[in-house]
């Protein structure tokens, strides 16, 4: 990637984050990187593609950091299963773009964003449901009938609480307490106990 193009792109995520989508100007991005503003033009096309590579940044970071937890070995499922919610959590907090597009003035408005978040919403559940299979296989888990369907259910579980987490400025509340609420939702795919 280009400096200059970097250079905007360093300028436009400090704009972005001050301001939010909405209120950032493309003139307020130039002025942030003290450029003029039609060389803009030139490296992005609109502020929809520009404010697009930020988040697009921002589920690079969210997919490494739970590649790492997908990639653990040490750990058995349903561990990794916990590991992976708090690092979701974690990672989708330190996003501010992403965060920005759950807005419903932003999300009602631009649907620019809608095709990379089903993308990674699919690989996601892919990884799921690699980690559910050889969990199962493994015996740490117990789960009956189809396990994409758990893998799809579980993301769209976590998908539902980003608003609320996020927007709402529950994630620091609840934070202290998310290892109790996976292990609720953990909880069922344990296997009995031998009776």
């Amino acid at each position: 990637m280009s400096t200059a193009r970097n250079k905007w792109l360093d300028a436009a995520e400090v704009t972005f984050q001050k301001y939010g989508y909405q209120k950032t100007s493309l003139e307020a991005v130039a002025q942030q990187a003290q450029k003029a503003k039609g060389a803009i033009y030139y490296h992005f096309g609109s502020k929809e593609r520009l404010f697009e590579e930020l988040v697009l940044k921002d589920l690079e970071k969210v997919k490494r950091t739970l590649e790492e937890v997908f990639l653990m070995e040490k750990a058995d499922a349903k561990e990794r299963i916990r590991f992976y919610m708090l690092a979701r959590m974690k990672a989708f907090y330190d996003s501010p773009h992403y965060r920005e597009t759950l807005r419903p003035e932003f999300y009602e408005h631009h649907r620019f964003m809608d095709a990379q978040k089903e993308a990674l919403a699919q690989w996601e559940i892919g990884q799921i449901l690699s980690l559910l299979e050889r969990g199962v296989l493994a015996g740490d888990l117990e789960l009956p009938g189809e396990l994409r369907v758990y893998a799809e259910v579980l993301v769209m579980l976590l998908q539902g609480l980003e608003a609320d987490f996020f927007l709402k400025g529950n994630y620091d509340r609840l934070e202290p307490h998310f290892d109790n609420l996976i292990a609720i939702i953990t909880r069922g795919i344990s296997p009995c106990p031998p009776n």
